[in-house]
């Protein structure tokens, strides 16, 4: 924790990217239809998870039998992602290069300093389109993994539908293949959001052979990794369970208000915490991999 706040007092425009950042996505994510739509537990609980899935499918069927309606979806799609990225990339491989040099010099104790600007430009001349890459790549392999863990999840919904309608015959069959889900859910979601999280310091660090540096450690060091990771993964959950405990999408404008500016200094106290622990460890990981070797 003390290494945290030093290395935020050195910095201070770390913290004022990431409240930035965070603030954005926060109104993006509680200021949309899907939130007004789905954003309380009783709404989610009312909703026939099998027919939603259903209906999702059906209307990706509906564009892939149509050439030209499919080729302009899918379109729209990549320029929407890669403008994303190209924007996203811009400010993180500067924010990422000031995080690595300023986390470094707090490791190594080193007194001299370069202007945040200097470090900030020096960041998106050597890693924009390394790290624009990263963050396109990022994107679509989330929206894959949403995909997949949704279908995944329809035989684990239908069978807890069956079992809260009265039909107990299945109970077992049923435990098992929660748990099933379950573990395999964990891993995925797990591993993506280290390999997520490591490769930036990488590409910071590695002008080639970045992702595979990044696999490595993620790889090696996995059981060292996974508590702290679960951790800010849970913190998070546990903040997005409190919002939709409180319908923060069919809230009022004064809840509304509130729910955001609590999200908003939660959310960024975790992020900021966990990047720093990111590119801590990181660091001493390369450097304790590659003295050994």
């Amino acid at each position: 924790m003390r290494d945290f706040l030093v290395n935020m007092k050195k910095r201070p425009i770390i913290m004022i990217f990431t409240a930035l950042v965070t603030a954005l996505v926060c109104f993006a994510v509680q200021f949309n239809p899907f939130t007004k739509e789905f954003g309380s537990l009783s709404r989610i609980f009312k909703t026939d998870y099998p027919q939603l899935l259903t209906d999702i499918a059906e209307w990706l069927k509906g564009r892939a039998t149509d050439p030209s309606l499919l080729a302009t979806t899918l379109a729209i799609a990549f320029l929407s992602v890669l403008g994303v990225s190209i924007v996203c990339g811009l400010f993180a491989s500067g924010f990422s290069y000031v995080m690595y040099v300023n986390t470094y010099n707090g490791i190594h104790r080193v007194t001299k300093k370069r202007k945040t600007g200097s470090l900030f430009r020096e960041g998106v001349n050597k890693r924009f389109w390394g790290m624009t890459g990263y963050i396109f790549v990022s994107i679509i392999a989330f929206a894959l993994i949403v995909f997949l863990l949704a279908y995944i999840n329809m035989p684990m919904a239908i069978s807890i539908s069956k079992f809260l309608a009265g039909d107990t015959s299945q109970i077992l069959p049923m435990i098992l293949l929660v748990a099933v889900v379950l573990v395999v859910m964990f891993f995925v979601i797990m591993f993506y959001s280290m390999y997520v999280s490591y490769m930036m310091p990488s590409i910071v660090a590695f002008k080639k052979g970045a992702v595979r540096v990044a696999f490595k450690l993620v790889n090696s060091y996995c059981w060292y990794l996974i508590p702290r990771t679960l951790l800010f993964l849970v913190y998070n959950f546990v903040i997005e369970v409190a919002l939709l405990a409180l319908g923060y999408g069919h809230a009022n404008t004064t809840l509304s208000i509130i729910v955001f500016a609590v999200n908003f200094v939660l959310r960024t106290i975790g992020i900021l915490y966990y990047t720093h622990y990111v590119f801590k460890t990181y660091i001493e990981m390369k450097e304790d991999m590659f003295d050994e070797a």
